[in-house]
């Protein structure tokens, strides 16, 4: 899991990419948060996880999270503790998401030296 305001470290490509976008409706914050957090903790766990971007403004959210194969993603995905965070969820906490998934065939940034 990568530090807070840190770019995911991840290996050259190939590998995966699922991309959650939300916007979020009037909610719980605080159980909201800590499942978020839970589900961060639960997934730097899993096998072919290589770590996460997220980001949040005026009540739109993107997360990509980046796997190794398809077949950690659909382990992911089918992680009990997940399902059940997926459903409060729907329930609770998004008024609409949207889930895309995306080989990433090419990688490249930058980084200062400051």
């Amino acid at each position: 899991m990568n530090a807070v305001n840190q770019i995911a470290n991840t290996p050259a490509p190939p590998y995966y990419a699922v991309i959650f976008a939300s916007v979020r409706q009037e909610s719980d914050e605080s159980a909201y948060q800590r499942t978020a957090a839970r589900m961060m903790e639960l997934a730097a766990g899993q096998p072919g996880f290589l770590g996460v971007d997220s980001a949040r403004s005026d009540g739109l959210g993107i997360t990509v999270s980046y796997w190794q194969d398809e077949d950690a993603i659909k382990a992911w995905k089918h992680q009990v503790e997940h399902t059940q965070a997926q459903r409060m969820g729907r329930e609770n906490w998004y008024r609409e998401y949207s889930l895309r998934v995306a080989r990433v065939e090419r990688a490249y940034g930058f980084r200062s030296t400051d």
